[in-house]
């Protein structure tokens, strides 16, 4: 949605006015400009509690679609025993005009993202430690009971067959819990902490790694750094399933004008994971489900 549309004016004078109501009922004060989200679906700001500092985010959907998975994600995300995440405090809904809001309260996480963009740009400089917490969360977050699906497999074959004309071995029995949404905005540094858990839950292994990867294509350092630390869940066969998985919505991004530039890159690395026959087979007989 254009920022600068009437409809993409329109809501966010809606996101500002419930960001001041929701501050009026949660008692807290803003304490920074506030930032929109992609598409403008969401308004986030820190704000003020006595003298804690939190963040409320305000979502909002259709009525038809403010329920399920992805609208409770950050209530859920409680029973994610990792230190480096927000924690939700407190939560309220309603509805205005022929939208459902969600405000959520959550704890303020420290660092600062690691790339304004999904995408990362340069190499954010990120020492060992890092890179050492980063393993153990992501560790922690796939060792997570849940039966929350993060993506569905059926839409995770399709569209590895019809951007790259292979087949996969799906078999969601054997997927993890992820972040689902792992790109470097959503990632902090100095230190590390993860933020935007709407979208997780189950997916092949590796799928955050890949997610990670995927979008540090155009900085070699660390894509490298990335391939050594999480080698053996990128390289399994539901590791590689996830890059190609990622990569098409990479393209698919790409063909609404994001990214241009990081299209070669994007075939370059596909190439190599199709190369891996043992995983995928080219299709023979269309798409199937």
């Amino acid at each position: 949605m254009s920022e600068t549309s009437g409809e993409g004016t329109e809501l966010r004078r809606i996101l500002r006015d419930a960001l001041s109501k929701t501050a009026g009922e949660l008692d807290v004060r803003i304490d920074a400009d506030p930032v929109y989200g992609w598409r403008d679906r969401s308004i986030g700001t820190a704000v003020m509690r006595g003298t804690e500092r939190l963040w409320v985010r305000i979502v909002w959907a259709r009525p038809e679609w403010a329920r399920g998975m992805w609208w409770m994600g950050n209530q859920d995300a409680g029973v994610i025993r990792i230190t480096e995440k927000p924690n939700l405090v407190e939560v309220r809904e309603w509805r205005e005009g022929p939208l459902m809001l969600r405000a959520e309260l959550m704890t303020l996480v420290p660092g600062s993202p690691c790339a304004p963009t999904a995408e990362l740009r340069r190499d954010p400089d990120l020492e060992a430690g890092w890179w050492e917490a980063l393993e153990h969360s992501l560790a922690a977050i796939s060792a997570t009971p849940t039966d929350r699906l993060a993506l569905d497999p059926v839409s995770v074959r399709r569209r590895i067959a019809v951007f790259f004309d292979h087949e996969v071995d799906i078999d969601p029995a054997r997927w993890q819990a992820s972040h689902g949404d792992l790109h470097w905005n959503n990632l902090h540094a100095r230190p590390l902490a993860i933020v935007d858990w709407e979208a997780w839950g189950l997916a092949p292994r590796g799928y955050d790694a890949a997610f990670l990867l995927c979008h540090a294509l155009h900085v070699p350092t660390v894509a490298a750094e990335l391939t050594r630390r999480f080698r053996d869940d990128l390289e399994s066969v539901d590791g590689v399933v996830s890059q190609l998985y990622v990569l098409t919505k990479l393209l698919t991004r790409a063909d609404g004008g994001a990214h241009p530039d990081l299209v070669p890159l994007i075939h370059l690395h596909a190439d190599r994971l199709i190369g891996r026959v043992r995983v995928t087979r080219p299709t023979t007989r269309g798409v199937k489900p």
